[in-house]
């Protein structure tokens, strides 16, 4: 009987190694060359994809190839619209295209540049363009162009209302402005920085923007600014959730931050390196995002880290979507899309640290009138239909799963192929050294030697833990060999 359940217990144990060797990735693409951009659907059952191999992609969230489009440069972004049914692309050919979900092109318009930064609002009823030559085009979905702005100032950043009635960008000249339909400057604030991000709610409600004299500004739509809060360095990421109660903030000392729509602080947490994308849910309560040193990590919106793993190249660009999947766009030519139901549970985590810092000054209204370019509307694009599966995440655990089943059999028939009478293993005089502890300096929970992140927390352990003495419990420091106080060696 005792050999039946040993072999059951080993059984088990291995399809428990299977389980964690399937990993949260569902599957993976490759395409051509530098995957620049990917968004998914609100309900993340369509999930689009910009690639500099010249395409745009449209995937459903099983990972089956619906289409692929052909535009004549590098795709450099993409946007979809909420329910799915329009794909906007831009592409370094100076072109905006508009596709539907059967990848069909509905129309495309030509610049005065390459296009780096298109949206399309929730409904696609408006899509916008920047151009690398600093400016900005607005059409609504039939393809006629309701606002054309040529900056006098070098763009940064910039997004348009849901309705299509006003233009919101940042500028490298430390200016955030607003531009009516008409094209005239409805309102301006000046920095003290480089305006590097700016992010709009679905509402238009709010403006959440980060410049490079270390702030973060949150503003309503009619220029009045609500607060500023200082950071670290200049602060060259923002985003903010759909009902703006959540504005995230990373700066390039490699910090990031959360803070609520009052100002105050919910948590500040260090990287390895900086944040370079963010997407947060629409209850702002999780964020993934990314960093420069590859690694891909999911909080909780008390700064908790649930979950981190490691690319195999730089990502460009990450999407969160509501139903708890995560889509990644990375410099190795790959698309990943992991399923993170497993760390994100329903509810909201209380915020923390609170911030009283004042804010600043209000906006200055400028009024200024630009005139429309013309456009061109006759481009060759190819729409290439492909089916071509999507290759599984899991595609090297199929041959580790077979080798340790056999491995876990083999070792059942050899342990029942022994005697009915067992062998007496002595007992070792030698005692097994305790595990060296120590304390995590932010929640107090027992860590071992070495470990990155605490267990309890999750906050990042590097530099940070000091071991205590097994014998008399005196500070050692991080690498002392020896304790100050006893002499016990370590």
């Amino acid at each position: 009987m005792k050999k039946i359940t040993l072999f059951l217990v080993i059984m088990l144990v291995n399809i428990s190694i299977m389980n964690v060797f399937a990993d949260e990735l569902s599957w993976s693409y490759e395409t051509g060359d530098d995957v620049a951009s990917v968004m998914a659907s609100s309900d993340g059952g369509y999930i689009a994809v910009g690639s500099y191999d010249n395409y745009v992609y449209l995937f459903t969230k099983s990972g089956t190839q619906l289409w692929k489009f052909q535009t004549g440069s590098n795709v450099e972004s993409v946007s979809i619209s909420s329910n799915g049914q329009y794909i906007a692309a831009g592409s370094w050919d100076k072109r905006v295209y508009l596709l539907n979900k059967s990848g069909q092109k509905i129309w495309d318009k030509i610049t005065t540049g390459e296009v780096y930064y298109v949206t399309i609002t929730p409904d696609g009823n408006y899509i916008t363009a920047i151009t690398k030559n600093y400016s900005v085009f607005v059409y609504d979905k039939n393809g006629n162009q309701i606002n054309t702005y040529n900056s006098r100032d070098r763009l940064a950043t910039s997004s348009v209302s849901p309705d299509g009635s006003f233009i919101l960008a940042g500028t490298n000249d430390s200016i955030i402005f607003m531009l009516s339909k008409s094209g005239d400057r409805v309102w301006e604030y000046k920095t003290g920085g480089n305006v590097q991000s700016i992010s709009l709610t679905p509402t238009a409600s709010s403006v959440a923007a980060g410049a490079f004299d270390s702030k973060v500004y949150l503003f309503d739509k009619k220029g009045t600014l609500l607060w500023s809060k200082p950071t670290a360095a200049a602060t060259h990421l923002v985003s903010i959730n759909k009902d703006d109660s959540k504005i995230f903030a990373a700066d390039l000392n490699d910090n990031i931050y959360l803070f609520d729509s009052s100002g105050r602080q919910l948590f500040k947490r260090n990287l390895k390196d900086k944040a370079n994308s963010v997407s947060m849910t629409p209850t702002g309560d999780y964020i993934a995002l990314s960093s420069l040193d590859r690694v891909i990590s999911l909080l909780d919106g008390s700064g908790k880290l649930l979950w981190s793993k490691e690319n195999e190249s730089a990502i460009n660009s990450l999407f969160l979507t509501s139903d708890r999947k995560l889509v990644v766009g990375s410099k190795d030519n790959k698309i990943y899309f992991y399923d993170l139901s497993p760390y994100i549970v329903s509810g909201t985590t209380p915020p923390t640290t609170p911030d009283s810092t004042p804010a600043d000054g209000g906006p200055t209204t400028v009024p200024d009138t630009k005139p429309p370019v013309t456009t061109d509307d006759n481009p060759p694009p190819v729409t290439v239909p492909d089916t071509t599966p999507a290759t599984s995440g899991s595609f090297p655990y199929i041959y580790i799963v077979p080798v340790v089943l056999v491995i876990a059999v083999i070792a059942g028939v050899l342990f029942m192929k022994k005697g009915k009478t067992p062998i007496a293993t002595p007992k070792s005089n030698v005692e097994t050294p305790p595990k060296e502890e120590s304390k995590c300096p932010y929640c107090g929970s027992p860590i071992e030697k070495g470990v990155k992140f605490c267990g309890g927390c999750g906050n990042d352990l590097q530099e940070k833990v000091e071991l205590k003495c097994p014998n008399c419990g005196a500070s050692i420091g991080k690498d002392g060999s020896f304790c100050p106080e006893c002499g016990q060696k370590i």
